[in-house]
């Protein structure tokens, strides 16, 4: 644990998974408040889980998300994902140089249509556009809690032309997008609603009992603008993560072939060649399994995550920690831990077989979806989508970096943004299908779909 005065704000960073668990997993209930994210309200965050102080609303936009989004009602979202899996695996063989948009357009059509009920039609949707700048307004904004106007709040105030602060500039100028993101999708569930037309959806469940409330004369807790929050919040926090999850998964697999070639041999023995798999399948991918944890191990997309901040004095093996000490957690270091992890920096599934089959049985990183109280609603979601496409891939299509000039495969490097979520740049690899067989199954998929 290193200790930060940061104008006059107590601040701990905690640098091993061991003392993370111990503090935010297990005392839990003493780190389970936000400290005010300033910035973040100037992009134009309102009543989002993520960023909300410990407190009844708090309370409440948890306790919603987490009853349709627990391990075992995620199930309920499986035709969904795989549906637009095989049609984005479909459209991989018309468009194989397209898949950086290809998997945006998945990612982002997944929690729509979870979240809001809506399917995306083309290519041209707007919701696609709506998804990517948002990531981008987030994904480009600095670490969470970490800016001057965080520890400053009156530097919220000062003209444009006197703001000297390159996270609030890009806070004021990528408004519009946060913006979006909360009400052009929320205002067409609200339309169709309405109209008796809704498709049914995460936000249509919240709104259904919200007027059954009204209509009763029963008190409803939640008000719209929550409804609008936490539809905005499955939205962003789904698209992102699967995104960018795949992406890193995608680039380990074309510079590590061994690994892609491993994974390739569990899906045929556990599939065949004569359908295409799904999430049934799960229980018997184990490699595949371990594949997406080194995934999130290899590169946690919120480095140092978000802060933490204690609501009671603690003291830890000797040291004394404030209440309102702003505790952050470097999943980072946690990742690259040598005393936890055998060569941290390399790419290796293998690490998490257990002893008792033959291997080293590290564990799976600590962090990636935050800790306790805190942790990410939509963890579950997020992971079945990734296996989901991962699985669709490696069974259907030979993907590889493209070939030099000296005919071998060209050196990929990872580069990714920094913020409240980090999104790899994009890098280039090659998309072709295994077999006629595997062409068939996905058109017959394609045409099949919902």
């Amino acid at each position: 644990m290193t200790y930060y005065n940061i104008l006059g704000h107590h601040t701990v960073v905690i640098n091993t998974q061991k003392v993370a668990s111990e503090l935010l997993d297990r005392r839990g209930a003493k780190y389970q408040d936000r400290p005010r994210f300033v910035l973040f309200e100037e992009l134009g965050w309102g009543l989002t889980l993520t960023f909300l102080p410990f407190g009844n609303r708090f309370k409440l936009h948890r306790s919603s998300l987490q009853t349709n989004f627990t391990k075992s009602s995620v199930v309920n979202y499986q035709p969904i994902q795989e549906d637009e899996v095989r049609k984005a695996v479909a459209r991989l063989l018309d468009k194989p140089d397209n898949s950086e948009f290809i998997m945006r357009r998945f990612a982002t059509a997944v929690v729509l249509r979870i979240g809001f009920g809506v399917n995306i039609e083309s290519d041209d949707d707007p919701y696609i556009r709506i998804s990517a700048d948002a990531g981008a307004a987030t994904g480009e904004g600095g670490d969470p809690g970490a800016s001057l106007v965080d520890h400053m709040p009156i530097l919220r105030h000062v003209p444009s032309f006197l703001n000297f602060s390159v996270p609030l500039r890009h806070a004021r100028r990528m408004r519009w997008a946060i913006k979006r993101l909360h009400d052009v999708p929320f205002a067409a569930v609200m339309k169709e609603f309405h109209a008796g037309k809704a498709n049914p959806s995460f936000a249509h469940t919240l709104l259904t009992k919200y007027h059954d409330n009204e209509k009763k004369g029963v008190e409803n807790k939640l008000e719209i603008r929550d409804i609008q929050g936490m539809s905005a919040a499955v939205f962003i926090a789904g698209s992102n993560t699967t995104l960018a999850t795949l992406r890193v998964a995608l680039f380990n697999l074309i510079n590590n072939l061994h690994v892609l070639e491993k994974a390739r041999n569990e899906l045929d023995r556990v599939v065949g060649h004569d359908r295409l798999p799904s999430l049934a399948d799960r229980p018997k991918l184990k490699y595949l399994e371990y594949i997406v944890e080194e995934t999130t191990r290899w590169r946690p997309l919120s480095p140092v995550g978000i802060p933490h901040k204690s609501i009671e004095d603690d003291i830890y093996e000797g040291m004394y920690i404030p209440k309102g000490t702003l505790v952050y957690y470097n999943t980072y270091a946690f990742s690259k831990d040598a005393s936890v992890y055998q060569d941290p920096d390399k790419f290796e599934p293998e690490r998490f077989i257990p002893v008792k089959e033959g291997g080293r049985g590290e564990p799976y990183l600590s962090g990636p979806f935050g800790f306790g109280r805190r942790i990410c609603v939509g963890r579950h979601l997020a992971h079945a989508s990734v296996v989901s496409m991962l699985a669709t891939i490696i069974s259907t299509m030979d993907i590889s970096a493209p070939l030099g000039k000296d005919g071998k495969p060209t050196k990929q490097v990872l580069e990714c943004s920094t913020g409240l979520s980090s999104h790899p740049a994009d890098f280039e690899m090659t998309f072709a299908p295994r077999s006629e067989k595997a062409v068939a199954l996905l058109r017959e998929a394609a045409q099949g779909s919902e």
